[in-house]
């Protein structure tokens, strides 16, 4: 048995701390119920009970409703993080996530999640509660706050337990990502004017925003109407094929700013990984020169090299050889 460790830095470490979390809760709930149960007592059965009398029908839950959610942000996160990635291709990602959030808040929705919690719950003899958390006993509110609009949201009252965990789990938690995507990814105050250039550079790469007056009919002409499945690199491709660097030189020389902008910053930081592998120990004497070609090397594994290319290379230098 085997958990994944957490990251305050990596988002798919949470999706895969959640699996292997949901494929070895019964492992863990046995074990945790052997070291409570141990006879003479262990030195981690304090521990022990505390985690076991944590894990309750919340926490089966919460894990429910996380473990969709992060599995969609592990997509994301990898998808943001591919070589040759350009904006356009990012803020569909970004738009996919939060179509995808968008859809999963609903009630039919979050009954499957209950559903399953409840089942699961019970086949480990975990009880499900029948009684809505706080509303076991009314509380009696003075005569002079009755009509406060304060205490009137305080005291609602939800009708069954499923709608109390929808409210006021599963609707905030999906609020709450939503909010946050659109933060950092579509938020108005992203810092520099230079951010809110870049943003404004998207909707040209949107077909619909180019089909309608004053002449739709020109425009087609030039983008063709295939032009929404087109990625950037494509869209050049079409604008040469039809001299539009021409006709919306502008317009081109924006297309080609947005598309060598850097996405993210995960190239870079590969290279630093790559820097802690090559310069270890025994390279620590390496020279400036010698360690940006050793680097150079494995960062570019990917690219393909002809060898009997590279053989007539030193074939054809000058003999280096010295007569003493």
């Amino acid at each position: 048995m085997e958990l994944q460790q957490l990251s305050d830095t990596r988002w798919a470490c949470r999706e895969k701390a959640l699996k292997a979390l949901q494929r070895n809760l019964k492992a863990i709930l046995m074990l945790l119920d052997d070291i409570s149960d141990s006879d003479p007592p262990n030195l981690a059965q304090g521990d022990a009970q505390m985690y076991r009398n944590a894990i309750n029908f919340m926490f089966i839950l919460c894990m429910e409703i996380t473990t969709p959610v992060f599995e969609v942000t592990a997509l994301a996160s990898d998808s943001l993080q591919e070589e040759g990635l350009d904006h356009s291709t990012a803020y569909k990602v970004i738009d996919g996530v939060l179509h995808t959030l968008q859809t999963m808040r609903s009630e039919e929705k979050f009954g499957e999640i209950f559903r399953c919690a409840s089942e699961k719950a019970e086949s480990f003899n975990i009880p499900v509660p029948t009684v809505v958390p706080g509303q076991e006993r009314k509380r009696k509110v003075p005569v002079r706050f009755q009509h406060s609009t304060t205490v009137s949201q305080v005291g609602a009252q939800f009708e069954s337990v499923e709608a109390y965990f929808r409210s006021g789990v599963y609707f905030t938690f999906l609020d709450i990502m939503t909010g946050e995507l659109n933060r950092r990814f579509k938020g108005d105050n992203t810092g520099s004017p230079t951010a809110r250039i870049i943003q404004s550079f998207q909707p040209l790469t949107v077909h619909a925003n180019w089909v309608g007056p004053p002449n739709p009919e020109a425009i087609e002409a030039v983008f063709h109407s295939s032009f929404s499945s087109k990625d950037l690199r494509e869209i050049f491709l079409i604008l040469r094929e039809n001299n539009g660097q021409l006709i919306f030189p502008a317009f081109v020389k924006m297309i080609q700013i947005y598309a060598t902008l850097p996405v993210t910053t995960a190239t870079v930081e590969r290279s630093f990984s790559k820097l802690k592998i090559i310069k270890n120990k025994l390279r620590s004497l390496c020279g400036e020169e010698r360690l940006s070609d050793l680097l150079l090397l494995a960062i570019e594994k990917d690219v393909e090299i002809n060898y009997n290319e590279v053989i007539n290379i030193y074939k054809d230098m000058a003999p280096r050889r010295m007569l003493l």
